[in-house]
């Protein structure tokens, strides 16, 4: 009996070796996943009837960033399907007083501009149709912080206090020289009955830089009719690391580096016409 209990103990001990041994082997050959984190959300959504329809897509890269990949999506989902039901509405009470309009929409079409080690920097293009002689576009911005998985007012990337007049004062004029090149003529801000912008309240996206993972420049994204007449279209408002000399809030500063890249988010203006 004696002998019997020894080899099933030495059986069993030999089993709990080979079964460590195979654990140890297969955490050794084992290599971390170089897959990004797993979400719930998905990359796009639409829906459509008789009144409107609707779109929304995220870029692939936001699959990184879990929680605000979700926060976007759902926001974006909750936004959308609430514009159907206005739509809804609005078509009915039109139909009622007789009024033909075609079905309305809206689209919103998310993508990254620019990262660092601490921020990403996203915008979105929105083309909306409630009626009336033409669609709208507008923007909306987000930064995101990643250190704190947050998201920030652009507002915080200038350091409290700054003095932003020099800065608003150029991109007033980049607005008026972009205008002169649309128009092939010289004008100014004040003719176009359209008041200057200020920066620091605009919608800014982050540019890349010429220096990897930094910071060249910021852009300001400015939607027909914020800076100057519907037909002129959007304008984008580049300000260089030159002109942000001593502006920039002290706890972003090692982000920004470097020359902005020659590209603009937006496709290029066409020019606007001269009637």
């Amino acid at each position: 009996m004696k002998k019997h209990r020894l080899i099933a103990r030495a059986a069993l001990a030999a089993l709990t070796l080979l079964t460590v041994s195979a654990c140890n082997q297969k955490a050794k050959t084992e290599k971390p996943s170089d897959k990004p984190p797993a979400t719930v959300a998905p990359l796009a959504f639409a829906n459509k009837n008789a009144d409107a329809e609707v779109t929304l897509t995220l870029p692939e890269p936001i699959k990184l960033f879990p929680d605000l990949h979700t926060r976007l999506y759902t926001e974006g989902e909750k936004d959308l399907k609430a514009f159907m039901a206005d739509a809804h509405k609005a078509r009915t009470d039109q139909a009622t007083d007789g009024i033909d309009v075609p079905a309305y929409y809206k689209s919103v079409n998310w993508r990254i501009a620019a990262q660092s080690p601490r921020l990403l920097s996203l915008f979105a293009e929105l083309e909306v149709y409630e009626g009336g002689a033409h669609p709208n576009s507008v923007f909306d911005v987000r930064l995101w912080d990643k250190s704190k998985k947050e998201l920030i007012n652009t507002a915080k990337l200038f350091a409290t206090g700054a003095d932003m007049k020099a800065l608003d004062a150029y991109v007033c004029h980049q607005v008026e020289v972009e205008r002169s090149k649309r128009l092939h003529e010289p004008t100014t801000q004040a003719a176009s009955g359209f008041a200057c912008p200020k920066f620091a309240d605009s919608r800014l996206i982050l540019i890349p830089s010429t220096v990897t993972g930094k910071i060249g420049a910021i852009d300001a994204l400015y939607a027909p009719y914020e800076v100057g007449p519907y037909a002129e279209g959007s304008y984008e408002i580049r300000v260089p690391q030159s002109q942000l000399q001593g502006l920039v809030n002290p706890d972003f500063a090692d982000q920004f580096a470097g020359e902005a890249i020659k590209d603009n988010a937006l496709p290029d203006p066409v020019d606007a016409p001269t009637h």
